[in-house]
């Protein structure tokens, strides 16, 4: 196996920042109590950095926040999705039997949340290189469950006219999940069975 040297010219990444991120994350920022989106929320949130570390502008859509947020703080756009279950054999049960103690009742599956969406919204682009801060409730991160956020590239619209024969649009999300949260936030979370 050949070593390379680290001065050889063209060994960066022209389309990441940071070679060693991908080139959209999230960066946990931290816990605590804040504003509810709605009624149904519980006061206590995770604060994320949602981070371009690419050469072309992120956009994501985005919603008003409530008063009283945190400075720089925007709604992001996002999707609660449910993890899809494991593989399993047919006939072949891995997991142990529930433990039924005399008088207790089995638990409770937690209720999934639904995320952020609205018929009204706008969009926040961000920089190369640059982050948005913002924030869900502890309830959007589960075991059982994760968030999606889509995002598109903020690349400059054409000059000519729509073709008819040609249409769609790249989706892409940004999938995190409560086991991408450091360990003990990780053990904050509300259980979800």
């Amino acid at each position: 196996m050949e070593s390379s040297d680290e001065s050889d010219i063209g060994t960066a990444d022209p389309f990441r920042q940071d070679e060693n991120r991908p080139y959209v994350h999230l960066r946990f920022d931290h816990t605590g109590t804040g504003v509810r989106f709605s009624d149904d929320e519980p006061l206590k949130r995770v604060w994320f950095r949602f981070v371009n570390n690419c050469n072309v502008g992120i956009v994501l859509r985005t919603i008003s926040v409530p008063e009283g947020t945190l400075k720089d703080e925007i709604g992001v756009i996002h999707d609660v999705v449910k993890d899809p279950q494991p593989f399993r054999i047919r006939g072949v049960n891995t997991d142990p039997p529930p433990v039924n103690i005399q008088g207790s009742e089995p638990p409770q599956e937690a209720k999934m949340p639904t995320g952020y969406d609205s018929e009204f919204s706008s969009t926040e682009s961000i920089p190369p290189g640059k982050s948005a801060l913002f924030s869900v409730p502890v309830t959007h991160l589960s075991k059982l469950w994760h968030l999606e956020i889509p995002y598109a590239f903020d690349v400059p619209t054409g000059k000519g006219p729509r073709q008819p024969i040609i249409g769609g649009e790249p989706r892409m999300v940004l999938i995190y999940s409560a086991w991408d949260l450091p360990e003990d936030i990780q053990r904050q979370l509300p259980k979800s069975r």
